[in-house]
C-alpha cells in the first residue's frame, strides 16, 4: 500500500509539474520550475539546468542551486559559469564532461563519488569545490528531449541526501522520475520554442509585408515604421507615466499587440491603385498631364503668333498680344495650382473655370486648354485627389481590418484587427470608418491614431506639402484635441514627455524643429 501511495504521489506531482511548466510564460521561471521539482524529489543540496546553444557548439548555463551554500535558484551569471564546449578543438565529440556526455548520448547517467571515477574529466569539479570550500560527491545529468530525440538541455543535480542528510547515490527510483520530469520539460520547451517560432515567423511576415507597402509609394516610404516606432515609444512612455496614465500598465503581451498594431495600421492600402497613392500632382494619372496641358498652351500660343503675323490688323494685333500675355500667365498658374496644396481661393477656381471656357478659332478649328476632367482634377481645393480618389484612399482602413479580421491571432492578439483599422477614428465619432466613439476607442488605438496624424504632419516626403514644423504640427493637434478627436491625456503625455522632440531629432529637417510653446499648446485645450 505504502509503495502505491508513493507512485500515485509521484504521479500527482508529474501532473502538477506539467500544468505549470505549461502555463509559465517566462523562461527563467520555466528553468527554475524544473530544477526546483528536480531538487525537492532528490532532495539533492543543488543542481543546474544548461541548454544547447543555437548553433549546436556548446551548453550553456540557465539556472543554478546550492542550498548548503545559500545560492538560491537564479539565472546563471554566464561570466562566472561559462559555457560546456561539445566538440574538442579537433572537431571530435567532447564526452569527458559529464554533460556533454550526456548531450551526446542522449542517455541518464549517473556518478556515485565523482572523485572516484575515471570515465570524466572531474578537474572542473575540483577546482570549484576547492574555490568556495564544497565537496561534491553524488552527480546525476538527466537529458531533456523532445519529441524528436532531440537533447535540447540538461539538468544535472549533484549530492543527493537521505532523511538524515547524509550524501548518498542517486537511485534508480530517482533517475525514472527525473526521466518523466525532464521528458514534460522538454515537451512544454519545445512548445514554447514552437509558439516563439511562430510568433517571430508573424513578426518577420507581418514587418515583410509593412516593408512592401512602404516600397508600393515613392513618396511615403518608411511611413509604416516611423509610425510603428512611435507606436511603441508611446506605449513605453505610459508605463512610466505617474500622471496621466498612472493606473494603467501594458503586459509585455499588450505590449507587442500595439506594437503589431502599428505595424499592420496600413496593410490594406495594398489594396488602393498605384495611381491615388502616388499623385503627386492634380494631373497624375499613369503620368502627369500638365505635359498635355503645357502643349495645348504651346500650340495655341504659335497659333496666335503667327496670326499676328499674318494679320494686317491693328486692333487686331493687339487683341492677339493680349491673348498671348494671359495665356503666358495662365500657363504659369496651371502649373502653380497643378501642385496641390493646403487651401485653394475662389479667385482661383473661378481662373480655372475662365481658362476650361477658353477657346481659340483659327483655320476653321477649335482649340481648347483643359478639358471638363482636367478642370475638375485642377480645381482640388486642398491636396491633390478627387472626392473619389478620397474615398478610395480613406478605404484602406476598412480594407484593414477586414484583412485581419479573417486571421487566427493568437488569443493574445486578438484585438489588432481594431487597433490597426482605427487610426483615423475619433473620439468624437466623425472619424473612419466605423465613426467610432471614445466609448469604443480603447487607449491602444488612440496611440495608433496620435502617432499616425503626427508623422502625417511633420513627413517631408509627400509631394504635395512641405512638412509642418514642430510649432505646426503640436497647435494642429492642440486644436484636433480641443475638438474632440484625439486623446487630450496622450497629447499631454506626447508634450511632458518630450517624445515629440526625441522623434523629431530623428526623422525631421532642422528646419522643422522650431521653438514651441508647449504650455501655450496645451492651454488650448485644457
Amino acid at each position: 500500500m505504502e509503495l502505491k501511495k508513493d507512485l500515485i504521489d509521484q504521479v500527482n506531482r508529474l501532473t502538477n509539474i506539467g500544468i505549470a511548466l505549461s502555463s509559465e510564460k517566462d523562461i527563467n521561471n520555466f528553468f527554475k520550475l524544473i530544477l526546483d521539482e528536480a531538487i525537492n524529489y532528490t532532495n539533492s543540496d543543488g543542481g543546474t539546468v544548461y541548454t544547447v546553444s543555437e548553433n549546436k557548439k556548446s551548453v550553456d548555463f540557465k539556472v543554478i542551486c546550492t542550498r548548503s551554500m545559500n545560492l538560491q535558484l537564479g539565472i546563471a551569471d554566464t561570466s562566472k559559469w561559462p559555457s560546456v564546449p561539445l566538440y574538442e578543438k579537433n572537431g571530435e565529440k567532447n564526452i569527458k564532461n559529464f554533460v556533454s556526455y550526456v548531450v551526446h548520448t542522449g542517455k541518464s547517467t549517473s556518478i556515485d563519488d565523482v572523485y572516484n571515477q575515471n570515465i570524466f574529466d572531474n578537474s572542473g569539479t575540483k577546482k570549484y569545490d576547492k574555490i568556495n570550500n564544497y565537496r561534491s560527491i553524488s552527480m546525476a545529468a538527466i537529458p531533456l528531449k523532445n519529441h524528436e530525440n532531440e537533447v535540447l538541455g540538461v539538468i544535472q543535480l549533484i549530492n543527493a541526501m537521505n532523511e538524515k542528510d547524509e550524501i548518498t547515490p542517486f537511485t534508480e527510483q530517482h533517475i525514472t522520475m527525473l526521466t518523466s520530469l525532464a521528458s514534460q520539460a522538454a515537451i512544454a520547451l519545445s512548445n514554447k520554442k514552437l509558439i516563439e517560432g511562430l510568433e517571430n515567423l508573424l513578426y518577420q511576415f507581418i514587418k515583410s509585408i509593412a516593408a512592401a507597402i512602404d516600397r508600393k509609394s515613392k513618396y511615403t516610404s518608411g511611413h509604416i515604421n516611423r509610425v510603428a516606432t512611435l507606436c511603441e515609444e508611446i506605449s513605453r512612455k505610459i508605463q512610466k507615466d505617474k500622471v496621466y496614465f498612472k493606473d494603467l500598465h501594458f503586459s509585455e503581451d499588450e505590449l507587442q499587440e500595439i506594437s503589431l498594431s502599428g505595424w499592420m495600421h496600413d496593410i490594406g492600402k495594398i489594396t488602393t491603385p498605384v495611381y491615388v497613392v502616388d499623385k503627386a500632382k492634380k494631373l497624375e494619372t499613369i503620368f502627369d498631364r500638365i505635359e498635355l496641358v503645357e502643349t495645348r498652351f504651346e500650340l495655341i500660343i504659335s497659333l496666335i503668333q503667327n496670326d499676328i503675323i499674318r494679320s494686317r490688323d491693328d486692333k487686331r494685333k493687339q487683341e492677339l498680344n493680349d491673348k498671348l500675355k494671359y495665356l503666358e500667365e495662365d500657363r504659369e498658374f496651371v502649373e502653380k495650382v497643378n501642385t496641390g496644396g493646403e487651401f485653394m481661393k475662389d479667385e482661383d477656381l473661378d481662373r480655372i473655370d475662365r481658362i476650361y471656357n477658353f477657346k481659340y478659332e483659327t483655320g476653321g478649328k477649335k482649340y481648347f486648354l483643359i478639358n471638363e476632367n482636367e478642370k475638375t482634377n485642377l480645381s482640388i481645393r486642398r491636396g491633390t485627389l478627387l472626392p473619389q480618389e478620397f474615398d478610395k484612399m480613406r478605404e484602406h482602413a476598412i480594407v484593414t481590418h477586414e484583412m485581419l479580421s479573417k486571421l487566427t491571432f493568437p488569443k493574445k492578439f486578438g484585438n489588432v484587427p481594431l487597433y490597426a483599422s482605427a487610426h483615423h477614428e475619433k473620439l468624437n465619432g466623425q472619424g473612419y470608418p466605423f465613426k467610432l466613439t471614445a466609448d469604443e476607442l480603447p487607449v491602444q488605438a488612440r496611440i495608433i491614431a496620435v502617432a499616425d496624424l503626427y508623422e502625417a504632419l511633420t513627413a517631408c516626403d509627400r509631394p504635395y506639402k512641405k512638412g509642418k514644423t514642430l510649432s505646426e504640427s503640436l497647435r494642429i493637434m492642440g486644436f484636433m484635441a480641443k475638438d474632440g478627436e484625439i486623446d487630450k491625456d496622450l497629447l499631454n503625455l506626447f508634450i511632458d514627455s518630450g517624445l515629440y522632440l526625441e522623434y523629431a531629432e530623428k526623422f525631421l529637417k532642422p528646419e522643422q524643429i522650431d521653438e514651441v510653446d508647449t504650455e501655450k499648446i496645451k492651454a488650448m485645450y485644457k
